[in-house]
């Protein structure tokens, strides 16, 4: 019987493809036992630790906050709006009907008496990166615009046939703000909000910042207007909307009312915490020449007074700072750190956290950088009123377990 060729073909590519692949496996299984290198193994215990404070400053943050919540004060937030669509209060073809302020938050059970109030200046009031409790000692919203309490709309999915909650708008009438808004005589015009609860109300309210979306619950004023296009036979009225947003928010959150523990090293974005971890390794730890396959810090947290997702980050230090206490409040961070490629985020698991270094500590082995400690903080998108705590005295030790190979 005649073989056709494809037949042919496919078995010498067959046989080929064997022949190559056995080529290739069979120096792997070669014996590498007269090899000089060795993989070995570095504990240190020698970790310390140190607390430190830094007043809150939170504008990245994806959330507005009013109210006390674990003794934690937000006694305001503050909010600028943008520039876009005011000059269409000069435009003679356009009626502005009124203007709207709204706020979004993701609770059902808000209700108009828990609301808080909304306030109005046309100068600067803070710098969203920048700004703190301690520039707002001494503040006060007295010769603010008052523009009371908001109103309340409960949205749900239309589509959902159980009409599921989606958000809660909070609702403002800022119709007597147009001229101000508007004016184009002041060069120096900032359109600030603030939000603050009524009667030195204790509720706590959180609301959307403008980190939190796209634009879709951002704080806005939406502009509600008719245009008018006439020509030499009709006159016809458009009306329409307007969005401006938020150009920048911000809640000053004021820890001064709490005390942190004493005897546990703390990692917290509302209480301004922070920690300096001392870590006894520098290039003398491992035999000259080692290659660090694995560096990795493990911290054991205290899980009673620890979040069960809470993302902590380590920056090794770019500069020693000695005079630095855990007792002042410092208006920002005194430690500077190198960042970019050393700085590492991590969660816990159960609890433990384990942190890979294995980059800095091969770059300190080597003698390209210094060890002169790490910064230990929260990281900026975990939740203020939450905090992460670690307890060297009398909980589990801090270690550094290195993997390396020598010659």
């Amino acid at each position: 019987m005649k073989i056709c060729d494809s037949s042919v073909k496919f078995v010498i590519l067959l046989f080929i493809s064997f022949h190559v692949w056995n080529c290739v496996e069979t120096p792997l299984n070669h014996d590498l036992s007269h090899s000089e290198l060795e993989l070995d193994t570095l504990v240190i215990n020698d970790i310390s630790g140190a607390n430190y404070r830094v007043a809150p400053s939170l504008g990245s943050n994806e959330r507005l906050y009013v109210g006390n919540k674990n003794g934690i004060e937000v006694p305001l937030s503050l909010i600028k709006i943008g520039s876009g669509f005011w000059n269409y209060s000069f435009d003679s073809t356009i009626t502005i009907d009124s203007l709207r302020f709204i706020l979004y938050s993701k609770d059902s059970s808000l209700s108009e008496i828990s609301t808080p109030k909304l306030f109005y200046s046309p100068d600067s009031q803070f710098n969203e990166n920048n700004s703190t409790y301690l520039d707002f000692l001494d503040f006060s919203l007295s010769d603010w615009s008052d523009l009371d309490q908001a109103n309340i709309k409960v949205n749900t999915d239309t589509t959902d046939t159980s009409s599921s909650f989606t958000y809660t708008e909070l609702i403002w009438n800022v119709d007597t703000l147009l001229a101000s808004l508007s004016d184009t005589l002041d060069s120096n015009l900032v359109r600030t909000f603030a939000i603050q609860l009524a009667n030195s109300d204790s509720n706590f309210i959180e609301l959307f910042s403008e980190e939190a979306s796209q634009g879709d619950k951002d704080p806005k004023i939406i502009m509600y207007y008719r245009r008018t296009i006439t020509t030499s036979d009709s006159t016809l009225i458009d009306t329409n909307s307007a969005t401006i947003y938020s150009d920048g928010d911000l809640s000053i959150i004021d820890p001064s009312g709490i005390e942190p523990y004493v005897n546990k090293l703390g990692l917290s974005n509302g209480l301004g915490l922070r920690s300096v971890l001392n870590i006894s390794f520098n290039e003398a730890s491992l035999p000259e020449g080692s290659m660090i396959r694995s560096g990795n810090l493990i911290l054991e947290s205290d899980t009673s007074l620890t979040p069960f997702q809470y993302n902590i980050i380590i920056d090794p230090l770019d500069s020693d700072t000695s005079v630095v206490d855990s007792v002042s409040v410092y208006s920002s961070d005194p430690y500077e750190a190198i960042g970019y490629p050393y700085r590492v985020s991590s969660d816990s698991e159960n609890g433990v956290y384990v942190i890979q270094i294995k980059n800095i500590l091969q770059n300190i082995s080597l003698g390209n950088e210094s060890n002169i400690g790490f910064k230990l903080l929260a990281n900026e998108k975990n939740n203020p009123f939450e905090s992460a705590w670690f307890d060297f005295q009398t909980g589990p030790s801090p270690k550094l377990e290195i993997i390396y190979v020598a010659n």
